[in-house]
C-alpha cells in the first residue's frame, strides 16, 4: 500500500474514532437535557394536577376553573393519580397505574419529587400535604414526541459522520498528494541517475523542513561515496606507484646480474639488493595494508619512545638537514617507556615530523616531551603554512591534502598512516592550527 493512501486510511480512523466519541457525548447529553427538561414539565403539570384535585374545597369557583382549564390545555386527566397516605388511589383519570411501583410513592413522600421512565412513559411524583390528608401526585407524558426527537438526531449525527468520513479521505488524499510531491520528484531524480552523474546532487525548489533534511543527508550521502570512489582510484594509483619502483629495481637487477657471469661476491652484492627491494616492498605493502585497513595486529614490545625519536631527529638532520630543537619536561622518565611496535610508531611519528619540516620549509621544528595527568604528551611544533579551518576536520582521511599545500609533493597518505598507526596503539592524536604553524599533539 503506498504511503499516501495509508496516511488517508490513518486520518479517516483517527477521525472516526473522534467523530464517534464526540456524536456520543452530543447525543447522550442532549439526551439526559432532554429528560431534565420532560421532568421539569412534568412537575410543574403534578403541583396543577395537585392544586385542581384537592384544593377545590379552598378556592373560588373561578379559580378553580381557571386552575382547570390550564390543567387541561398542559395535559389529560387520563394521565394523572392522586394517592393517599395508604397507597390508595384517591383520585385522577390515569387507565393503568400498574408501572407506578410502592416503592416508587416511598420514594416520593421521602424525596418530595421523583422521577422515572418507562419506553412508553415518563412519569414523575411529587408529595403534596393537604388539609385532607398527605398525597402523592404522579402525572406522566406519554414518549413518543421525546423518541422521534432523538431519533431525528441521531440520524442527523450518522449523516454528518458518514460525510464527514467522505470528506476528511477526499481531503486527506489531496493533502497526501501534496505532500508525496516532494518525494515523487526525488525518486524521479535518483531514476535518472546513472554511472555518470550520480553524484549530482538532488535539488527541490518548494518543499517542506523534513524533505529539506531528507534531501540534504541524501546529497551529504552520494558525496561521501562519491569522496570514498576518489579515495578507491587514488588508493590504486599510490599502489600502481609504489610498487612499481621496487618491482622494478628488482626486475632490472635480476636481468642485468644473469647477462653475465659473476663473482660469489657480486652475487652477494645482488642478493643483498634483492633482499633490500623485497623489504621495501613489505613495508609498502604493510603501509598499503593499514590504510585499507586490512591489517590491525601487530606484534607489540616495550620500548623508549625517546630513543625512537631520537633516531629520527638524526635521520631528520641528516637527510633533510633539519632544524629540530628538543625540549624535555619530564620529571618522571618511566613515562618515556611505552608498549608499542617500533617500525609502525617510527614511521608515525616519522610521517609527522616529514610534514612539519616540508610545510615550513625547513624552519626550526620543536618537540616537546611533557607530563600531563601522569600521562606522556608530546608535542610537535612547526611555524608553517598551518592548515584551513575547513580542511582539519577532513585531514586524517586517506590522499587529502589540504587546499594550500599545492606547491608540495606529496600523495595525503602520511598523516593517514600515522593516525591509524596511533588509533592502534592508543595514541590520541590531536591536531592544532590557527593561521600561520601547526601544532601536533600526541598523548599516550
Amino acid at each position: 500500500m503506498k504511503l499516501k493512501h495509508r496516511l488517508s486510511l490513518y486520518s479517516v480512523a483517527i477521525f472516526s474514532v473522534v467523530m464517534l466519541a464526540f456524536s456520543a457525548i452530543i447525543y447522550f447529553a442532549y439526551y439526559a437535557q432532554m429528560e431534565e427538561k420532560e421532568n421539569e414539565s412534568l412537575e410543574s403539570k403534578s403541583l396543577l394536577a395537585a392544586i385542581y384535585y384537592l384544593e377545590q374545597d379552598e378556592l373560588s369557583f373561578m379559580e378553580h376553573t381557571n386552575v382547570r382549564n390550564q390543567l387541561y390545555k398542559t395535559i389529560s386527566r387520563r394521565n394523572i393519580a392522586v394517592f393517599d397516605s395508604l397507597d390508595n388511589r384517591h383520585s385522577g383519570d390515569m387507565v393503568s397505574t400498574a408501572e407506578i411501583s410502592q416503592a416508587f410513592l416511598e420514594q416520593v413522600r421521602v424525596t418530595k419529587n421523583a422521577f422515572f421512565s418507562t419506553d412508553s412513559f415518563f412519569y414523575n411524583g411529587i408529595f403534596y400535604r393537604d388539609n385532607q390528608g398527605d398525597f402523592v401526585v404522579v402525572t406522566r407524558e406519554p414518549k413518543d414526541k421525546f423518541n422521534g426527537q432523538m431519533s431525528s438526531l441521531f440520524q442527523i449525527l450518522l449523516a454528518v459522520f458518514l460525510l464527514g468520513m467522505l470528506f476528511i479521505f477526499l481531503f486527506s488524499q489531496y493533502l497526501s498528494y501534496i505532500a508525496y510531491q516532494p518525494i515523487v520528484k526525488i525518486i524521479g531524480q535518483i531514476k535518472d541517475r546513472d554511472s555518470r552523474n550520480f553524484n549530482e546532487p538532488l535539488s527541490l525548489s518548494k518543499t517542506y523542513t523534513e524533505v529539506e533534511d531528507l534531501v540534504e543527508t541524501y546529497n551529504h550521502f552520494v558525496m561521501r561515496i562519491a569522496e570514498t570512489f576518489n579515495v578507491q582510484k587514488n588508493f590504486i594509483d599510490y599502489v600502481s606507484h609504489e610498487l612499481r619502483t621496487p618491482i622494478t629495481a628488482l626486475l632490472g637487477t635480476l636481468e642485468v646480474t644473469k647477462n653475465k657471469p659473476r663473482s660469489a661476491a657480486e652475487y652477494n652484492q645482488v642478493i643483498h639488493q634483492l633482499q633490500q627491494y623485497t623489504t621495501d616492498l613489505q613495508e609498502t605493502l604493510d603501509q598499503m595494508m593499514l590504510l585499507s585497513g586490512a591489517k590491525t595486529s601487530f606484534e607489540f614490545s616495550v620500548l623508549r619512545i625517546d630513543e625512537v625519536v631520537w633516531r629520527l631527529i638524526e635521520n631528520m638532520i641528516l637527510y633533510h638537514r633539519a632544524q629540530i630543537e628538543v625540549d624535555i619536561q619530564l620529571e618522571d622518565n618511566t613515562l618515556l617507556t611505552v608498549e608499542g611496535n617500533e617500525k609502525l610508531l617510527e614511521l608515525a611519528i616519522g610521517n609527522i615530523l616529514e610534514n612539519a619540516i616540508k610545510y615550513s620549509d625547513n624552519q626550526v621544528v620543536k618537540i616537546i616531551f611533557k607530563e600531563e595527568d601522569d600521562r606522556l604528551v608530546i608535542l610537535i611544533v612547526d611555524q608553517g603554512i598551518g592548515i584551513p579551518a575547513n580542511d582539519l576536520h577532513n585531514i586524517r582521511q586517506n590522499f587529502y591534502r589540504g587546499h594550500n599545500t599545492q606547491q608540495y609533493h606529496g600523495k595525503g597518505v602520511g598523516l593517514s598512516i600515522a593516525n591509524v598507526i596511533f588509533t592502534l596503539h592508543r595514541i590520541g592524536l590531536t591536531i592544532l592550527s590557527e593561521g600561520r604553524g601547526t601544532t601536533v599533539r600526541l598523548h599516550f
